[in-house]
């Protein structure tokens, strides 16, 4: 259990002993408990071996020593035991008892404004000179002037009286009224008061950030960590604190949340793991300022891994968000929010263009849900006619239509109990089964083709489409209602020509994966290659990319995968510049003489490497031609 038990330790510097029970005589009036009372005895700006700042919360001090004490300590709370005009009245009703009125009086204050001198004067019928000093230096010096002026008796505080008694000066000392010390002491309990308050919410935060499973982090405006947790040091294996914020994340994020108060959440790749990463600014704080978390999601992909090929039924996801492969900022953040909408139960609809990957993420946010160990089953709407649609998703009776299964069969809602659905191509189900569907969403229950009875559903739907669908609803050919409960979050899978830095990395995944089923040596890929994948747009997204990887391996005979090896699978509809369309262009330009493809080098203005990849060459290979025309 942990201990929220605070003690706010006040030190009360007295200069004289006199005074000592009168202190301790308001500390037993008041309530004091969870404060502790230290009472020290010293006067002047030398504490000597008492170190505040070390040992105590809140110092009481007097005269010259609070001064000393609040520009010694900054940071510590001080409070003031005022020297007050009633007690200047007192010491001067002293010095007429024992000296009578035929002195001269000098008064030595740390501030002369505690009196008027005029009114002192008139009131005391003394020739009285009031004085300030904060030190000791100032105090003697101004002591021995007004001796030297004849003034018979000095009045002052702690250190004055010490002077005086060492020279045999003649004093009276300034006390303190017991109103003043009850009204020090009460100062000093209302601040522990606050004090403690401040340290139990710190130390709950602090413990609450301590207990969390994640890590957090405080960034200031200048990158720089102000705080963080046990979680976060053992994640990057070192303390932390006041560490530049740029050395732990390299891609260089977090600016976009200090300087433009933006809020993000992205996956990225730090000390060798996938890491979701949540940024959000504190715009209380002046010049900004932000909190990080990290979240590990290596747990997601072993789920997924140690279920794959166990699972005898086929009812299981694959994929985990692991298998995503991007270095888009814009996709990272993507995952990120898919991860999220994973730790609900609530439906998704997922859209984009054919072949951008739609399965692959409600795979990977399925085995990253509490409905992990459930079954993932899907259908694609489009491929079923509209007759037996109905039977597949709600299952039948026996005897519900001409060859029915003897004893029914339970339907795909059934077979996902307490796991997840997947309706592809949603937007291709028919108008009449939108209602049953909506009606098994809203109910939680299916009945059976033919049946009477009712059957309890425990299922997350996740849809995806290609089509728009509100302009389906438009035409009346999507119900509104249906459309209202199935993209309660939504997920716009954006296509690859949206994330060209993508497409060499998943080539040379498909590469390597193909290469190792078909059992040949991982070819190498040339840059000419490479950046000629690049220029395409890929219409048919992941999934055409993924093809005509897999042609490329299997018509390319060698070890190296050139600009040649990927205009020899002529991919359809790649678009060119003047210099020629399609495949014939580019073997149009290939065949001219050099000093002809030199010319229409100039003009291009591109870079040789992207000639190259243009005309279908290799760049080295291009650079020998080009060489001796250059020289």
């Amino acid at each position: 259990m942990v201990d929220f038990t605070v003690m706010i330790r006040v030190l009360v510097i007295i200069p004289y002993k006199e005074l000592e029970e009168g202190f301790l005589k308001a500390i037993d009036a008041c309530e004091c408990e969870g404060v502790e009372f230290t009472l020290a005895h010293f006067y002047g700006t030398n504490p000597g071996d008492i170190d505040p700042a070390s040992k105590y919360d809140i110092v009481v001090a007097r005269g010259m020593t609070y001064y000393a004490m609040r520009m010694r300590y900054p940071s510590l709370h001080i409070i003031a035991l005022d020297t007050s005009a009633n007690g200047l009245m007192e010491a001067l009703d002293r010095v007429l008892s024992e000296y009578g009125r035929d002195v001269r009086v000098g008064c030595i204050v740390p501030e002369a404004t505690i009196a008027d001198e005029n009114v002192i004067r008139r009131l005391s019928g003394f020739d009285v000179s009031i004085h300030e000093a904060k030190n000791e230096k100032a105090m003697s010096a101004i002591a021995d002037e007004l001796i030297g002026r004849g003034y018979d008796v000095l009045v002052g505080g702690g250190y004055l009286r010490a002077f005086c008694e060492m020279r045999g000066i003649r004093f009276s000392g300034i006390g303190l009224e017991d109103s003043a010390i009850l009204r020090a002491v009460k100062e000093a309990i209302a601040a522990a008061r606050i004090m403690e308050s401040e340290r139990l919410r710190a130390g709950f935060y602090r413990t609450i950030m301590e207990e969390l499973p994640f890590s957090i982090l405080a960034v200031d405006r200048n990158m720089v960590v102000l705080s963080s947790n046990a979680a976060a040091d053992s994640f990057f294996s070192r303390p932390l604190l006041c560490t530049s914020v740029s050395s732990l994340f390299p891609e260089g994020l977090i600016e976009e949340t200090i300087e433009k108060n933006v809020e993000m959440e992205s996956v990225q790749r730090l000390m060798d793991q996938d890491v979701i990463i949540s940024q959000r600014p504190i715009s209380s704080i002046i010049g900004g300022a932000a909190i990080i978390s990290i979240q590990t999601i290596a747990h997601f992909s072993a789920i997924g891994k140690g279920r794959r090929g166990r699972d005898s039924s086929g009812l299981a996801a694959r994929y985990t968000f692991s298998d995503i492969l991007t270095d888009d900022i814009s996709m990272r953040m993507l995952i990120a929010k898919a991860i999220r909408y994973a730790q609900s139960d609530c439906n998704v609809l997922i859209t984009g263009e054919t072949g951008t990957g739609k399965e692959l993420m409600v795979q990977s946010m399925h085995n990253a849900s509490r409905r992990k160990d459930g079954p993932f089953v899907a259908i694609n709407c489009a491929s079923i006619s509209p007759d037996l649609l109905e039977s597949e998703l709600f299952g039948y009776v026996e005897g519900a239509f001409t060859g029915a299964m003897k004893g029914g069969k339970a339907g795909l809602f059934e077979l996902a109990h307490g796991g997840t659905i997947f309706l592809d191509e949603i937007g291709e189900l028919p108008v009449s089964l939108q209602a049953k569907l909506l009606r098994v969403l809203q109910e939680e229950e299916v009945r059976r083709v033919g049946g009477s009875d009712v059957i309890p559903v425990d299922v997350r739907v996740m849809c995806a489409t290609n089509q728009d669908i509100p302009a389906l609803v438009e035409k009346g050919l999507f119900r509104s209602d249906l459309y209202y409960r199935i993209n309660l979050l939504t997920i716009n899978m954006p296509p690859l020509r949206k994330r060209p830095g993508d497409i060499s990395q998943l080539f040379l995944r498909f590469i390597e994966q193909f290469a190792s089923e078909m059992s040949l040596s991982v070819p190498t890929v040339g840059d000419d290659a490479l950046s000629l994948l690049r220029s395409y747009g890929w219409p048919g997204n992941i999934r055409e990319l993924r093809n005509v990887a897999q042609r490329i391996l299997i018509l390319n005979g060698s070890r190296h995968i050139d600009a040649d090896a990927v205009i020899a699978v002529d991919v359809p509809g790649r678009k060119e510049d003047a210099s020629g369309s399609g495949a014939d262009g580019r073997r149009k330009l290939r065949n001219v003489d050099t000093r002809t493809l030199y010319d229409e080098f100039s003009r291009s203005g591109k870079t040789l490497a992207e000639f190259a990849a243009m005309v279908g060459i290799s760049r080295t290979t291009l650079w020998r031609r080009f060489k001796d025309i250059s020289e």
